[in-house]
C-alpha cells in the first residue's frame, strides 16, 4: 500500500513537472512563431484549458451548493488540496492564522506577556517560568501561578495552546489576568509588549559541565546559543551537554552557524542532494573546540536537530545519547502567496557530513536509552535518566 501511495505521489509530481515544462516550451514556441496579439490569445486559451475543470468546480459550488460558501475557504481548500496531492507530509499549506504563528515562532518575537506556561492537569494551566524583564515580571506574575481567567473569560479546561493564543496580541494592549496563588485569587493587569522568545536555556552543572537546551532553530537562536556557550566557557566549562530533545527544527542558516561554533572551515558539516547532484557544505568558522560533548536526542528531534546531531557525531566525535531521531532528511522552502497565506514545499534532500541519508531512518544514538517512566510521571532532573547518563559520561 505504501509503495502504491509513493508511486502515486511520484506520478503526480512528474505530471505536474511535465505540465509546467510543456506550458513553458509551448509558450516560447508560440511567442517566436506567431504575431504578438495571437501569442497573448493562445497563451490565455491554453491557460484557461488547463484550469477549466478547477474553474467549473468553483462556479458549480458557488451557484448550486445548498449553503453559503466563503470564497477564501474555497481557494484555501484548493491550494491545500494541491499540497496534499504531492504525498509529502512536509510540503504543506498555512492559512493566515497558522502562517502568523509559524512566522512568530521562527522570528523569535511577538507581542505578549513573556511567560512559559504548562498544563498541570485537565483543567489547569500554570505559569512555569517568567522571563527576565518581561511584561509578566513587571506586572508581578510569578512562577507557580495558576490561571483562573483572562479578560473575564474562565480558563478552566483550556489547553496551553488556547491560553497562549489569548495572551498574545498584534499590538500593545492590556489584559486583566486572575491567577490562583497559594490558594488565593490575585488580579493582575499586564500590558503586552514585544517579547523575545527564548529558544536557548543554559546553566553550569556540577564538575564544570555546561548544559545548553535548544527548543527550535529560529532567527535569534544562534545569537542566544553563541552567547550561552561563551558565558559557560568564561565560567570554566570543561565539557558540554547539548539538549536537542523535542526540537523539531528550523532555519538551515541557524543550525549551520551553530555547528560552526565547534568545527573549522575544512570540515564538511552536511551535504545537499538535488536532481543536479550533491553539494558539500562546510563550517563557516575557523576554530575547532576541544572539550568533550554529549548531544541528547529523542524521537521528536527532527530536521535541523538531526543535521546538528549527525555533524557533531560524525565530525566532532560527540557522543549521542537517547533514542533514534525522527528521520526528516528533506529541506523545505517557504513561499508567501498573494492572498496572505503560505506554502512550504520540499526542494531537496540533505545528507550527513559523510553522505548518509537519514530520511525516514533517523540518526541513531551511540548510547540508546529510553526516557524513564519515573521522569514522565515526575519530570525532575534527578529522574531524567538520559541527562544523568550524559553527566556520567562527562564526569
Amino acid at each position: 500500500m505504501k509503495k502504491t501511495e509513493e508511486k502515486k505521489g511520484k506520478i503526480i509530481a512528474l505530471s505536474t513537472l511535465f505540465l509546467l515544462v510543456g506550458i513553458i516550451i509551448g509558450s516560447l514556441v508560440t511567442f517566436f512563431l506567431l504575431p504578438k496579439d495571437k501569442v497573448v490569445k493562445n497563451v490565455k486559451q491554453e491557460y484557461n484549458s488547463k484550469f477549466k475543470a478547477l474553474f467549473e468546480t468553483y462556479d458549480t459550488i458557488n451557484s448550486k451548493f445548498y449553503k453559503d460558501v466563503d470564497d477564501e475557504t474555497l481557494i484555501n481548500g484548493a491550494i491545500n488540496g494541491m499540497m496534499e496531492s504531492l504525498d509529502d507530509q512536509h510540503s504543506m499549506f498555512f492559512d493566515k492564522e497558522a502562517k502568523k504563528e509559524f512566522e512568530e515562532e521562527l522570528a523569535g518575537t511577538y507581542y505578549g506577556i513573556g511567560a512559559e506556561i504548562k498544563q498541570v492537569n485537565d483543567d489547569d494551566v500554570m505559569i512555569n517560568k517568567v522571563f527576565d524583564g518581561s511584561p509578566a515580571e513587571k506586572a508581578g506574575l510569578k512562577s507557580g501561578d495558576i490561571f483562573v481567567s483572562i479578560d473575564g473569560k474562565s480558563t478552566k479546561g483550556k489547553t496551553t495552546a488556547e491560553i497562549a493564543k489569548n495572551l498574545r496580541s498584534e499590538k500593545k494592549d492590556t489584559s486583566t489576568i486572575i491567577v490562583n496563588r497559594n490558594g488565593e485569587e490575585v488580579t493582575i493587569k499586564v500590558q503586552k509588549d514585544i517579547v523575545d522568545l527564548l529558544s536557548v536555556s543554559s546553566e553550569m552543572l556540577d564538575n564544570n559541565i555546561g548544559y545548553v537546551a535548544v527548543s527550535i532553530f529560529g532567527e535569534k537562536t544562534y545569537t542566544q546559543f553563541s552567547s550561552a556557550i561563551n558565558s559557560l566557557e568564561k565560567q570554566g566549562m570543561n565539557s558540554l551537554i547539548i539538549d536537542l530533545r523535542g526540537n523539531s527544527g528550523g532555519y538551515l542558516s541557524t543550525v549551520t552557524n551553530m555547528i560552526s561554533e565547534f568545527l573549522d572551515t575544512d570540515t564538511i558539516i552536511y551535504q545537499m542532494k538535488t536532481r543536479k547532484g550533491t553539494t558539500p557544505y562546510y563550517s563557516v568558522n575557523n576554530k575547532t573546540k576541544k572539550y568533550k560533548i554529549v548531544v541528547l536526542v529523542d524521537e521528536n528531534s527532527a530536521s535541523a536537530s538531526e543535521i546538528m546531531a549527525s555533524a557533531m557525531q560524525e565530525q566532532y566525535h560527540a557522543t549521542l545519547v537517547g533514542v533514534t531521531t525522527y528521520g526528516k532528511g528533506t529541506v523545505q522552502e517557504p513561499k508567501d502567496l498573494s492572498n496572505g497565506t503560505l506554502i512550504k514545499i520540499t526542494i531537496q534532500e540533505w545528507l550527513t557530513s559523510s553522505g548518509n541519508s537519514i530520511n525516514d531512518k533517523g540518526v541513531k544514538p551511540d548510547i540508546e536509552i529510553e526516557l524513564s517512566e519515573d521522569y514522565k510521571n515526575n519530570p525532575i532532573r534527578e529522574n531524567d535518566n538520559q541527562l544523568q547518563k550524559a553527566i556520567e559520561i562527562l564526569k
